[in-house]
């Protein structure tokens, strides 16, 4: 029943990292990935030959750029500032990411990676900007300048950059979350519950003792959750558990009230218990449930247990495990 249970929850648990994995691929289908990590390398000193329409990225590391005095807004802010690189053959345009300080007038040989965008009528304001500075005519500039604008910005922007990163970060997250679920599912004795129990009780056939107990009498809280004559056990989904009655120090149920607007939910109740070892442990069972039954029930098979929640025991309990409990 134990290993029934172990892989029914794995499986049912393969629909999130499944979902997830589809998602991933699906939107890193929609990136230009190679076009982003194998851009074109352009030489400044030559004219860009760019067809429209292409998606591509494109690296270049001009000598000197000089700051056209224009800026680029978006939602009126500024988010990146114009350059301009110029040699005896051609003028061309760049956008960069917006500098925290006050853009500086010349940068030199530095490494650009972004798009080209053809904007006509953004080059002729520029244009006209720079030629009231430099005492140029706009017509002059415009004749030996490319008409395509490097940008940067939207490659450094943080949608982009959190994409790049966190979709193959999602792909290696749910393939291992497969992984570790189809390896539980073809060997679920090695699950970390049934592992932790082993290490705990230092028994290697506890497995076939809960399973004896379980099938020979049980008493169910839930549909999930067992008392049995020496252990406590939990089959939920999610809350896989199997704690020795000897092991358990105090055990009480309480209702949690999620949320800010707490003060209008009726609220969870668990059951939770604390072992010799200072851990404690949260089940959570239907408001319907009799949990104090159980409990009950748990304090006629071991005397010893500390009973529901009050200051008394409470305080009890942090002589036996001797720590401070704030958990409740």
């Amino acid at each position: 029943m134990i290993l029934k249970s172990i892989r029914t929850s794995q499986i049912r648990s393969l629909f999130f990292p499944f979902v997830l994995l589809l998602t991933a691929l699906w939107l890193s289908s929609l990136l230009p990935w190679k076009a982003f990590l194998f851009p074109q390398m352009l030489n400044p000193l030559l004219p860009i030959v760019f067809t429209p329409g292409e998606q591509r990225f494109y690296q270049i590391v001009p000598e000197q750029l000089y700051y056209t005095g224009c800026d680029s807004l978006s939602k009126g802010q500024v988010n990146g500032h114009y350059y301009y690189s110029m040699t005896a053959e051609h003028c061309q345009f760049y956008l960069l990411p917006r500098q925290k300080e006050e853009p500086v007038p010349t940068l030199e040989h530095v490494r650009l990676k972004g798009t080209l965008k053809e904007q006509q009528e953004l080059l002729y304001q520029i244009t006209d900007s720079m030629a009231k500075d430099l005492a140029w005519s706009q017509r002059k500039i415009l004749e030996f300048t490319n008409p395509y604008i490097l940008d940067t910005v939207s490659e450094s922007c943080l949608l982009n950059r959190i994409l790049f990163l966190l979709l193959p970060f999602c792909i290696l997250v749910s393939c291992a979350g497969l992984l570790r679920l189809f390896f539980y599912i073809g060997f679920p004795g090695l699950h970390p519950a049934l592992r932790r129990i082993r290490r705990e009780t230092k028994k290697p056939y506890i497995l076939m003792d809960m399973e004896d107990e379980l099938s020979n009498g049980r008493t169910g809280c839930m549909q999930s959750l067992y008392l049995t004559e020496h252990y406590l056990i939990s089959l939920a989904d999610g809350n896989l558990l199997f704690q020795p009655l000897t092991t358990i120090c105090w055990v009480y149920t309480h209702k949690y009230f999620p949320g800010p607007l707490r003060r209008y939910h009726r609220g969870r109740l668990y059951i939770t218990w604390w072992n010799r070892s200072g851990r404690h442990f949260d089940i959570p069972l239907p408001l319907e449930s009799d949990g104090e039954a159980l409990i009950d029930e748990i304090g006629e098979r071991c005397p010893d247990i500390l009973l529901h929640y009050n200051q008394q025991n409470r305080q009890a309990a942090e002589k036996i495990l001797k720590k401070k409990i704030s958990y409740v």
